[in-house]
C-alpha cells in the first residue's frame, strides 16, 4: 500500500544543489547530499530521484527550492521540461526565501549553513499548506526579462545624470539654476559641453556667432536663440572661473558622461520596441492599459508583467468570515491578494481587547511591481478626473506626508482598475465624477 508523498528540499546557490529528503512524519531519509548546479549535477539529482518516484512505497514526490535570485530557474525549468520524469507524480514548489528564513526562527538557534538550509527548506516545504505547484510561465517570463531590464536601464541613466550635474557645477555652478535652455541635457546643452572644454571662451565669442551655433545645435527648435545666448552669457559671468588644467580634465570626464548617458538612451529605445513587440504579439490584452491617459508602454509592461498569469491568484479558497464557510477566490480577492504582492498593504495589529490605531504598510513584496504601481498612480492623479479626485480627498486626510499617503493610496486603489482590465481584456471607460466645492 502506497504512502503518503515524500518531500525533497533545495538549498540552490550559484555553484551548488544542496538536497535534503524527509518522510511525510519528518523521519530523514536523506540528511545532505550535494550536487553541482549544472548539467552533470542535475544528472546526479535525477538518478537519486528516480528510484524513489518509481518504488512502490509512496504515491509521489514534493520537490521545493529558495526563490534565490534565479539560481533556482535553470534547475526548475530542466525538471519540469525533462521526459524521463513526466510519468511520475512529481510536484515542484517555489518557496520564499523570506519564510524560509522566518520559519527557521522557529527553532533553536542553529548554524548557517548549506547543509543545515536544506534541512529547513524541506521541513518548511513538509509543513506548509499546499498551495499550486510552480509552472514555468514562459510568455511573462520574456517580458519581465524586458521590463527589469528598462528599470536596471532607467535607474542607471538617473545615476548618470546626477553624476554629470554634480560635475558640471564645477564647470559653471549657476547653469542649473539659471537654465538657458529647458533641457540642459538636451541638444544645445551636449553640444556646448562638447565644443567647449572652457566656457570663459564662450564670453570672447561674438554674439552672433554663439547665436548661430545654438539655432544649429537646436535644429531651429529654440524659440528665441538670441535671449538664451544672453541668458547664458550672463550665467557664465556669474560663476566662479576655473584654472584652464581642471578645464581640461573635467572636459574630458563630462564628455564622456554624456556619451554614456546617449547609450543608455539608445538601449532604453530598443528595450521598449522589444517590449511593444512582445505585448502585441503574446499580451495584446495589456494594450488596455496603454490606452489608459497617462499610462504608456513602460509602466503598463512593468505592472503586467510583474502579475503574471492572473490565474494563478484565483487558485485555492478563502474564508468568508459573514457566511462561516469556504468560497471561491473573486475578483476582488485577486486584487487584494496583487496589492499584497506588491507590498502595498496595511496589517492589523490587534491583541484580545487592544486594537492598533496606527498601520504602518508592509513592503515585503514585489518591489518591482510597487514601483510601477506608484509612478503609475502619480499619472493618474495628474490625467484621470477619477483618481485626481480620490487623491486630493486623501491629500486633505492629514497634515503628515501627505503626498506619498495619498500617493500610496491612489496606487492601492489603482490595482482594482490594472487587475479587472488584465483580467476582462477590455478597454478602459473613465468614470463621471463630480467635483464637490
Amino acid at each position: 500500500m502506497k504512502r503518503s508523498r515524500i518531500q525533497v528540499g533545495f538549498d540552490i546557490s550559484k555553484k551548488k544543489l544542496d538536497m535534503c529528503i524527509l518522510e511525510p512524519d519528518g523521519q530523514v531519509v536523506v540528511r545532505h547530499r550535494s550536487f553541482a548546479n549544472n548539467v552533470a549535477g542535475y544528472q546526479e539529482v535525477k538518478q537519486t530521484l528516480i528510484p524513489i518516484l518509481g518504488s512502490e512505497t509512496w504515491e509521489g514526490m514534493d520537490l521545493g527550492g529558495e526563490s534565490t535570485g534565479y539560481y533556482w530557474l535553470p534547475f526548475f525549468m530542466q525538471l519540469r521540461e525533462d521526459t524521463d520524469l513526466v510519468n511520475y507524480d512529481l510536484n515542484t514548489y517555489l518557496l520564499n526565501s523570506r519564510q524560509v528564513r522566518w520559519f527557521k526562527k522557529g527553532y533553536a538557534e542553529d548554524d548557517k549553513t548549506d547543509e543545515k538550509d536544506s534541512f529547513y527548506v524541506t521541513e518548511k516545504l513538509r509543513t506548509q499548506r499546499r498551495k499550486h505547484a510552480w509552472q514555468p510561465d514562459l510568455d511573462w517570463l520574456r517580458l519581465r526579462f524586458y521590463t527589469r531590464y528598462r528599470f536596471h536601464l532607467g535607474q542607471n541613466l538617473t545615476r548618470m545624470k546626477n553624476y554629470f550635474w554634480a560635475h558640471m557645477f564645477l564647470m559653471c555652478n549657476t547653469y542649473s539654476k539659471g537654465k538657458p535652455f529647458s533641457d540642459g541635457l538636451g541638444a544645445c546643452g551636449r553640444a556646448l559641453v562638447r565644443t567647449y572644454p572652457d566656457w570663459q571662451e564662450l564670453q570672447e565669442l561674438p554674439i552672433e556667432t554663439l547665436i548661430e551655433q545654438l539655432t544649429s545645435w537646436s535644429g531651429g527648435q529654440l524659440p528665441d536663440p538670441a535671449h538664451d545666448a544672453h541668458q547664458l552669457r550672463n550665467i557664465i559671468q556669474q560663476s566662479f572661473p576655473l584654472h584652464p588644467d581642471v578645464c581640461i580634465a573635467l572636459h574630458a570626464l563630462l564628455t564622456m558622461t554624456i556619451e554614456h548617458i546617449a547609450f543608455i538612451e539608445k538601449q532604453i529605445l530598443q528595450v521598449e520596441k522589444w517590449m511593444e513587440s512582445e505585448i502585441r504579439l503574446h499580451h495584446p490584452e495589456v494594450l488596455h492599459l496603454i490606452d489608459i491617459k497617462g499610462i504608456g508602454i513602460v509602466f503598463a509592461a512593468g505592472i503586467a508583467a510583474e502579475i503574471g498569469d492572473l490565474e494563478r491568484f484565483f487558485h485555492g479558497q478563502k474564508w468568508d468570515c459573514r457566511k462561516k464557510r469556504f468560497r471561491n477566490k473573486n475578483l476582488r480577492d485577486v486584487e487584494d491578494a496583487v496589492a499584497k504582492f506588491a507590498g502595498i498593504w496595511w496589517p492589523r495589529h490587534d491583541s484580545g481587547n487592544f486594537q492598533g490605531q496606527e498601520r504602518r504598510m508592509n513592503k515585503n513584496g514585489n518591489h518591482y511591481l510597487r514601483y510601477y504601481l506608484v509612478e503609475a498612480a502619480d499619472k493618474l492623479r495628474q490625467y484621470l478626473p477619477e483618481y485626481q479626485a480620490f487623491y486630493q480627498r486623501k491629500y486633505a486626510e492629514t497634515k503628515k506626508h501627505q503626498h506619498k499617503r495619498a500617493l500610496v493610496l491612489t496606487a492601492r486603489k489603482s490595482v482594482g482598475l490594472f487587475v479587472g482590465l488584465l483580467h476582462r481584456k477590455e478597454p478602459y471607460r473613465p468614470q463621471e465624477v463630480h467635483l464637490t466645492a
